[in-house]
């Protein structure tokens, strides 16, 4: 049981570091975007949101309230 939640914490924190680094990630991106008008960075900060909403709905698809609970409020879209 021990080893099941510590699994269940794990996957937990995977995936808040996850979505933690998909939004700095993102916000880099479009501050690059901003500062250089390439096509390119543009493309990028597009895509890189496209993986925030990816990560928010693997969440939701999972529809289990304890990984939702193990990955916190945070997680739920938000857009």
């Amino acid at each position: 049981m021990a080893d099941t939640m510590h699994g269940h914490n794990e996957l937990g924190k995977h995936i808040r570091s996850l979505k933690n680094l998909a939004t700095q990630t993102h916000a880099a991106a479009k501050q690059a975007e901003q500062d250089s008008r390439a096509i390119g960075q543009a493309s990028l900060a597009r895509k890189l949101l496209d993986i925030q909403r990816q990560i928010c709905v693997v969440q939701l698809t999972l529809k289990d309230s304890e990984i939702q609970k193990w990955t916190g409020t945070q997680m739920q879209i938000p857009f």
